[in-house]
């Protein structure tokens, strides 16, 4: 438990404490597609999860803090859950924090 209260703590502000890199808008492309280029950066091993996580930042001033956010959390989680002896872990994690 006191775990999860220091992570709680220290995850914003490892956030904010994140030099912000200019990117553009996740804005659809006039193709329709949305650009996941960002996210996918800033996802690393979730790379995958872009389409439904990118959502949760879009349209954020602070994007890429928002990401980084997000794929923390699904990486905290996933952590914990393998930790107790969970299974399917990752796509659990990526469900809990993206939906």
């Amino acid at each position: 438990m006191k775990l999860e209260s220091i992570f709680a703590f220290l995850l914003p502000a490892a956030a904010l404490a994140q030099t912000a890199t200019t990117t553009s808008s996740a804005a659809a492309a006039s193709s329709g597609a949305p650009d996941l280029s960002a996210c996918e950066e800033q996802a690393g091993p979730y790379a995958d999860a872009c389409p439904q996580c990118e959502p949760k930042c879009e349209g954020s001033s602070a994007y890429d803090q928002c990401l980084y956010s997000v794929f923390s959390n699904i990486n905290y989680i996933e952590s914990q859950c393998w930790q107790h002896g969970g299974q399917n872990c990752r796509g659990n994690a990526i469900a809990q924090v993206c939906g």
